[in-house]
């Protein structure tokens, strides 16, 4: 009796422990998810010397929703262009800062809402430099595959951005 107790105790041990353990692979899986996802955020804002190569795959794709023309709709890119954008913004708008973020991450796929302020100090979509601080909100859901960031949807309140520079009233 005392060894079917003891057996069924162990076999009890070993499957919690493997239950946990996935549970834990799982849960670091959205937590390197996150992370990678808010490296590509950073990346995009900051300008720093992150390689890009070592956050998106080969294969990337952008939806990103810039067009101000609403028959437009998303406009696909691949990294290369996505690379162009960057530093568009890059030599527009300096002293960027992440105000407020929010991230929810669910299997491959990570959700972030970010509030972000910066200075516009150069051209910017036909726009002159009006030397106006920006606040707005964008979001971006990206998916992940073996570590890399495979394609990425992105919404910004492009309207209140450009408000703010004035180029629209």
């Amino acid at each position: 009796m005392t060894k079917r107790y003891l057996s069924l105790v162990i076999t009890t041990c070993i499957f919690l422990c493997a239950s946990l353990t996935s549970v834990f692979a799982y849960s670091n899986d959205l937590e390197a998810n996150k992370k990678l996802a808010m490296q590509a955020i950073d990346w995009w804002l900051s300008g720093t010397d992150i390689d890009p190569a070592t956050i998106f795959a080969p294969n990337y794709v952008n939806h990103l929703d810039s067009a101000t023309n609403y028959t437009a709709g998303p406009q696909k890119r691949n990294l290369q262009e996505v690379k162009a954008e960057v530093d568009k913004f890059h030599a527009a708008f300096k002293d960027v800062k992440i105000l407020n973020k929010m991230q929810v991450a669910e299997g491959n796929l990570v959700a972030t809402h970010v509030v972000i302020r910066a200075n516009h100090v150069g051209s910017f979509m036909g726009e002159p430099p009006t030397k106006k601080t920006v606040t707005y909100d964008g979001v971006e859901f990206v998916r992940i595959k073996d570590g890399k960031i495979t394609e990425t949807w992105v919404t910004w309140d492009k309207y209140g951005f450009l408000k703010q520079m004035g180029a629209i009233k």
